[in-house]
């Protein structure tokens, strides 16, 4: 690459700035050129001020993402205020005395005085006197509330066209994530630098109750309840140990002033990163950058507070309790991001587990010795970790899981493994990267990691080569050396858990006026931008249709590498076929021809090809995905895999009895609870849940109808669809079976949902701390006149954090953490539309929050600030958001399930353009009084039983009658 001018005088400033100032933090070396053996083509710059930026264009797409990453976490979080990190992500939301603001000047001695009466609160243990300060925090929080614009800062994102606006906070770092249309990089770049260099924490109180929520979340969720456990006794006194969320006590007792010390020490351009990759001219956007991001003052970054990684001593056990599915976890500690054998240990959890061939997915999971198990590496940049974990099956002990696991680890240091089970790994993950760099989420992903642990991109882009120079004796010398006796083991046994309280909070609804807008705002969304032309899906131009006789085949070009994807539809499942599924699993568990089940996942686990089927209510299908030059060998494995299947013995059996327990968890697990009880709400005895296999069904199974029904579904006309270099007739030679008739699939059979006569509450009762909510109402069947309808409400109610949903019932009320919905247009011709929400709310708010939802469903408050958000967000999705060469085939197919035989999407263009908030109002009309179906999963104590059962006509479920099992 040629080296400009501009990048020059940067360099060399950079190069003085370093020199000159000592707080530069370890940061990678500028880089202005790419290196020749990286595939993103990354340069490295550095502004005077510190801030690294990494750049990476990508033109696929006229999109561009972006990622904002600072060095800082829970990890830093100050030990009186654990959970700082988290919740100063949330409040980066808020905007600036710029933004989320009609009067900084007016609103600023409210702000002062709330956050001098948290200084208070935060020193006070009186519960009188606290609720005085609270009561005194609610009377400026509204005061403020008439000058906050919450959310502007999504506002102006939704209306510019922007998506995955979101942020994620973790033990090191903090990280911010946009997408925006190549042609609004200056609003991106005013918009962001604006953000963090003058950021106001404005609407804290409704904040934190939201952040309440989301612990709530977590102590109702199995999977973070042992994760918490087993990190506080595998790290002890380090930060690591602390739950990113913060402590019940901590939440109750925020300080203000903490969270703006915490920013001012952590959020600093010599401590964070910019990474992007899409659509963009290199030097421009660098131009771009310095010109907003370089007035951000640097400061002095002090020494992080050391703390010792103290290792376990023997075995140490840690248990915890809680209603669902029992697991074990067992971890050591290994080595941090930087230490060489972090290469070594990379390939080693490889070689336990990759899904397919890994000693545990063999040993263990192939073998259905246990219902689930895998294993995962964790590199930090103090320490490290390796765990493996298993689920065990019915009528197995927590002790008899751990065993098993530990038997896969003597398996692993015996060396049963070779140089080809290292190169099938290698050749996995070369795969694996070739897929992650068609998409710019992964890409600006690598570059943010390497930044986060500290790592010179040269290394980062060599991982690869590394990888490949691992040989199997430093898998065993890394084995023998850190998975030793020093080990802690964390289990989760079935058990009523001791759950948090925590009192619905008492503060006034705020007045969200969604008509106001800064200057600020009106600014950025009226900078000139030359508008991008629409990229429509055009046939023979961007894929060919063929027709043979076993059905359709649709395929598209891949420009970007040597990777092909197959898929196989069949229009055929278990509505139709009761048993598919269960013989699609047993087919899953099999070998092919002389090959065993092992034998065979192997070999197309060495060609880098992976092989997966689907089977839903009513379709099925099969994916063949991998190496270009290796489909041919890998098809050839497919049919035989499918005409002579070899199935061990027992394994029917034994897939019997791990569903069986299966059945047993699905009625522990608060997820699928719920998802079953709101399959009910939503379609009666037409439910998916109640068309599984009862146990007596699954016992009644025979290997040799099981492995017919599966060979029998080639039979079957289908569609198949395919993407790769190669030309669509010779994929049709290579996939021809060579028959010259198929059967014709059973009639689709319309979906239908319940259309009650009056609003119905389904309630079934958990211990929980949360209500899951779910609310469902009928509409018409799926007409494409009123396609732009569908699309302007589902967006006007729940397209994001500047929509009616989340404004209402998480800003002006903070009742959920989670709280979602809008309108769900048919999949297929003849189905029927509804109207839907969910919330996870505290439990005592259920009715209230409930009501709320139910009301802004069925009778949205119509505003045109939010329609010209909405109608313009709709916009610039047509304009930037192509569908993309892999996605080709796919939406192809499902246009022609709706009724098209061409990319409808012009049409619907042009409609959007020409789109009225009265053709909204006209539309939502319909929905005003119609009776709704909530379903409930909660503590019938904690939500109020009684105040839930005048929602509408009440009834209790119990698991029974919401599981056919």
């Amino acid at each position: 690459m040629r080296k400009t001018g501009f990048l020059s005088a940067v360099v060399m400033a950079v190069a003085v700035c370093a020199q000159a100032q000592t707080w530069m933090p370890k940061v990678p070396e500028p880089l202005d050129a790419p290196l020749p053996a990286d595939p993103m083509a990354v340069t490295i710059h550095r502004l005077p001020n510190g801030l690294t930026v990494y750049l990476s264009p990508y033109r696929q797409e006229p999109r561009v993402t972006a990622w904002i990453a600072t060095r800082a976490g829970s990890r830093q979080d100050p030990a009186d205020s654990t959970g700082m990190a988290h919740y100063l992500e949330h409040m980066l939301f808020k905007g600036s005395g710029a933004l989320g603001t009609r009067d900084f000047a007016h609103e600023k001695p409210a702000l002062d005085r709330i956050s001098e009466l948290y200084e208070k609160l935060f020193k006070t243990t009186d519960p009188a006197a606290r609720k005085a300060i609270y009561k005194e925090i609610d009377g400026y929080n509204v005061q403020v509330s008439t000058y906050a614009i919450p959310n502007e800062l999504a506002q102006a994102y939704r209306r510019l066209g922007f998506r995955g606006f979101n942020a994620f906070t973790s033990n090191e770092r903090t990280v911010f994530i946009c997408n925006f249309p190549s042609n609004r990089a200056e609003a991106w770049a005013r918009l962001e630098a604006d953000r963090f260099a003058r950021p106001v924490f404005r609407l804290f109180q409704t904040e934190i109750e939201t952040v309440y929520e989301e612990n709530n979340r977590s102590s109702d969720n199995p999977e973070r309840i042992l994760n918490e456990a087993l990190d506080k006794q595998f790290w002890k006194e380090h930060p690591y140990g602390r739950t990113v969320l913060g402590s019940i006590e901590h939440l109750k007792n925020p300080s203000l002033a903490k969270m703006y010390a915490y920013y001012d020490k952590n959020y600093i351009p010599n401590n964070m990163a910019i990474a992007l990759s899409g659509d963009f001219d290199r030097e421009e956007m660098l131009k771009l950058i310095t010109k907003h991001f370089g007035a951000w003052k640097p400061k002095a970054l002090p020494q992080a507070a050391a703390y010792p990684v103290v290792k376990p001593k023997g075995l140490e056990r840690v248990e915890v309790k809680y209603e669902s599915e029992e697991k074990v976890v067992v971890a050591w500690q290994t080595v941090p991001r930087e230490h060489p054998d972090a290469d070594a240990l990379t390939v080693m959890d490889m070689l336990m587990s990759n899904s397919r061939t890994g000693i545990i997915d063999l040993d263990l999971v192939q073998a259905q010795k246990v219902k689930s198990a895998s294993s995962y590496p964790e590199f930090l940049n103090e320490g490290g970790a390796w765990s493996m974990y298993a689920v065990p099956r019915k009528g197995q002990k927590l002790e008899e899981a751990e065993a098993l696991l530990m038997g896969a680890v003597a398996k692993l240091k015996s060396g049963t493994f070779d140089q080809s089970d290292i190169d099938a790994v290698i050749t996995n993950f070369e795969v694996g990267e070739k897929y992650k760099l068609e998409n710019n989420d992964s890409r600006v992903g690598f570059m943010a990691e390497s930044f986060l642990r500290y790592e010179p991109w040269p290394k980062t882009v060599a991982w690869l080569e590394r990888l490949r120079r691992v040989s199997k004796a430093d898998v065993l010398r890394a084995a023998e050396k850190y998975l030793g006796e020093d080990r802690v083991a964390a289990y989760r046994r079935q058990g009523k858990p001791t759950l948090p309280s925590m009192a619905k909070p008492e503060f006034t609804k705020l007045d969200i006026k969604p008509e106001r807008q800064s200057r600020f705002f009106d600014e950025i969304v009226n900078l000139p931008a030359v508008p991008v032309e629409p990229r429509w899906v055009v046939k023979d131009r961007d894929y060919s249709l063929t027709e043979l006789p076993a059905g359709r085949l649709y395929a598209a070009a891949n420009p970007v590498n040597d990777l092909f994807s197959l898929t196989w539809r069949f229009d055929l499942g278990r509505r139709h076929e009761r048993t598919l599924c269960s013989a699609l699993q047993l087919l899953d568990l099999s070998g092919a021809g002389a090959l065993s089940a092992e034998e065979f996942k192997k070999k197309l686990y060495a060609l880098g090809t992976s092989l997966r089927t689907g089977c839903g209510e009513q379709e099925s299908s099969l994916s063949l995905s991998g190496l270009e030059k290796n489909l041919w060998p890998s098809l050839q494995l497919m049919w035989e895999h499918f005409d002579s299947p070899r199935t061990a013995s027992d394994t029917l059996k034994n897939m019997v009895e791990v569903a069986i327990g299966a059945h047993q968890d699905n009625k522990k697990n608060p997820g699928y609870i719920h998802h079953a009880l709101s399959e009910l709400a939503e379609r009666g005895p037409e439910s998916t849940v109640l068309l599984e296999l009862s146990d007596a069904e699954l016992r009644a199974l025979k290997e040799d109808a099981l492995q017919a029904l599966a060979r029998r579904l080639l039979d079957y006309k289908r569609r198949v669809s395919y993407v790769g270099s190669r030309p669509a007739g010779e994929i049709a030679r290579l996939i021809d079976q060579g028959r010259r008739s198929y059967r014709q699939p059973p009639a689709y059979r319309q979906l239908r949902y319940l259309k009650p006569a009056r609003n119905t509450v389904l309630f079934t009762h958990r211990d929980m701390l949360q209500s899951q909510i779910g609310m469902f109402a009928a509409d018409e069947v799926y007409d494409p006149r009123h396609a732009v309808d569908y699309q302007f409400l589902a967006s006007y109610l729940g397209g994001g954090m500047s929509s009616v949903i989340f404004q209402e019932v998480r800003e002006a009320r903070a009742l959920a953490y989670a709280a979602s919905g809008g309108y769900w247009g048919a999949s297929r011709k003849g189905d029927e539309n509804q109207v839907w929400g969910y919330l996870g709310t505290q439990a005592d708010k259920t009715k209230e929050a409930t009501e709320l939802l139910r009301g802004l469903l069925l009778s949205p408050p119509l505003s045109g600030q939010r329609f010209a958000e909405t109608a313009k967000g709709i916009e610039e999705g047509y304009r930037t958001n192509p569908i993309q060469f892999r996605s080709v085939p796919g939406a192809v197919i499902a246009w022609e399930e709706l009724g098209f035989s061409q990319d409808p999407r012009p049409e619907r263009f042009a409609r959007a353009l020409a789109y009225k908030l009265d053709d909204l109002a006209l539309f939502a009309k319909r929905f005003a009084g119609r009776p709704m179906t909530v379903s409930i999963l909660g503590n019938r104590e904690r939500l109020g039983i009684d105040g839930v059962k005048k929602l509408g006509e009440f009834e209790e479920k119990t698991l029974e009658q919401i599981f056919p099992y």
